[in-house]
């Protein structure tokens, strides 16, 4: 409990600022892109990692082909096979001269804290932690007693998803660096996008990175981990993760080849991205500078509540979590009266990672029908686990599937990928990313996958009765299918769903 209480003072902390390069043209990715960038006037090119594997992938490649600065920026960088392979591609970078810059918010590290302290043990790596606190330890218990010792900073957290390379190339959108983000894991996995970004909007993302790591909220690790190692011991761990990532056993079927296909593709990339018009938007760091209030409303809910009030005819969007504050269900109703029409896709009870947020969305979901909304609840075992890895299709017992991407299609000519959750932390409290982009190409394109993961192979309908009880409607190899509660619900189950609005506020989850 006292270890629960322990704060850390942000403002004592000594920092050294650093910034992207000025000048990435003088790279071989900044020389490789320039001439698509100039031909393309102000446009930024894009490219969608629809697939965990191909956003993996890509990551990779980028990895191997820095030569000056690799910059990454979560929410979660866990210590499992994708976290320790990520590491290992930084560690290999900064051994060839490469300046490594990690910024990971503090909350939701549940590693081991010699993990991210021997990687900036590095010379040429730094690790951060966004809004420590004064507790290093695995514990999600005693993580959640300490926001309790200062619950109106604590409560504040980094949602952002950033990696940049050589400020040329950069990739932004829901994934974090963890197993289940990228089709890995044996138990459950998220159905998550990101996208690979070229051209001008680059140098801005590098710039919401230098703001966020020179702010007092980023704290180096070496600050609050101390570790008393010496240099063998740091090359001992240095040479355990080169040969945990040389194992074949730690890695997908066909991963080292595609890897090196995905290298080739990067040469000429510039081709195959989306140019277009885009905006970049995101949150300063804390939200707002008043942290006695709990209602703080960023940048990053201004551009998505202008963007969906702008809508003309259909907005689609995709969110794991569904909780909509007074607000929103003006913003709602607005669309409704002017005839748009409003489709979300959002997780279900037995997909859900989160139940607190689910329990709050389930006290709405009659009232959004009422206003005319029309919801689909993702399927934890739906067809679009076609998307797997193969030897997580052939495995015997078949992963839960969740959704985790934060999208929206905009009558599609417009589309938003980001982190931002339709929910009241992402509104009020935790920071966020996102990227608003003019392409009917890509709108397009996005709106085809949400609309397959509308089918009813891949996703519940929820229909309000006349006498206002909810139904649920799907369908397995064209077999219909209908329940009158929520799929799968249990009596612990119900026991939750009753109990957690009861004890928690759902303006906080």
């Amino acid at each position: 409990m006292l270890a629960g209480c322990a704060t850390i003072d942000l403002t004592e902390i000594e920092r050294v600022e650093s910034r992207a390069i000025a000048e990435p043209e003088t790279t071989a990715l900044g020389k490789m892109l320039a001439p698509a960038a100039a031909r393309h006037g102000g446009r930024s090119g894009f490219l969608l990692l629809d697939k965990g594997e191909s956003s993996l992938l890509w990551r990779g490649a980028l990895a191997d082909a820095a030569e000056r600065t690799i910059d990454a920026q979560y929410y979660i960088w866990s210590d499992d096979n994708v976290g320790t392979i990520a590491a290992e591609r930084l560690l290999d970078a900064a051994e060839r001269g490469v300046r490594v810059r990690v910024l990971v918010d503090d909350f939701s590290q549940l590693t081991d804290p010699r993990y991210l302290a021997l990687l900036d043990a590095h010379a040429n790596v730094e690790v951060r932690l966004y809004n420590p606190s004064g507790t290093r330890t695995r514990s999600m218990l005693v993580r959640t007693l300490s926001a309790f010792g200062d619950f109106r900073r604590q409560n504040r957290r980094m949602h952002n998803k950033v990696y940049v390379v050589d400020n040329s190339l950069a990739i932004i959108g829901g994934r974090n660096i963890a197993d289940e983000y990228f089709d890995m894991h044996a138990r459950f996995n998220f159905r998550d996008r990101d996208l690979l970004v070229a051209g001008p909007m680059v140098p801005e993302i590098s710039k919401s990175f230098d703001l966020y790591w020179n702010s007092i909220w980023a704290v180096p690790v070496s600050a609050i981990t101390a570790i008393d190692s010496s240099a063998a011991e740091r090359r001992a761990w240095y040479d355990g993760l080169r040969a945990y990532a040389a194992d074949p056993a730690n890695f997908p079927d066909r991963f080292h080849p595609a890897l090196a296909e995905t290298r080739r593709r990067l040469a000429t990339v510039a081709e195959e991205l989306i140019w277009a018009r885009a905006r970049l938007f995101y949150d300063l760091p804390g939200k707002n500078d008043d942290l006695e209030r709990l209602d703080a409303y960023g940048l990053s809910g201004e551009v998505l509540t202008r963007a969906a009030l702008a809508t003309r005819r259909e907005l689609l969007a995709q969110t794991p979590y569904l909780v909509l504050l007074p607000g929103t269900f003006e913003v709602v109703d607005t669309l409704r009266e002017s005839g748009v029409r409003v489709r979300v896709l959002t997780n279900s009870l037995k997909s859900t990672d989160g139940v607190v947020p689910f329990a709050c969305y389930a006290r709405q979901r009659q009232e959004l029908l009422r206003r005319g909304v029309e919801i689909y609840e993702m399927r934890p075992d739906g067809a679009s686990q076609h998307l797997l890895m193969e030897r997580l299709k052939l495995a015997e017992t078949r992963p839960v599937w969740g959704l985790h991407a934060k999208t929206a299609v905009f009558d599609r000519e417009k589309v938003y990928v980001g982190s931002f959750n339709m929910d009241p932390r992402s509104t009020h409290l935790n920071t966020e990313i996102g990227v608003l982009i003019e392409s009917p190409q890509l709108a397009e394109q996005i709106a085809a996958i949400i609309e397959d993961e509308f089918s009813l192979e891949n996703a519940w309908r929820l229909e309000l009765g006349p006498d206002g009880a909810l139904t649920w409607h799907t369908q397995t190899n064209g077999k219909p299918a209908t329940a009158r509660d929520d799929p799968g619900k249990g009596l612990f189950d119900a026991l939750e769903l009753s109990l957690i609005p009861a004890l928690l506020s759902c303006e906080l989850v």
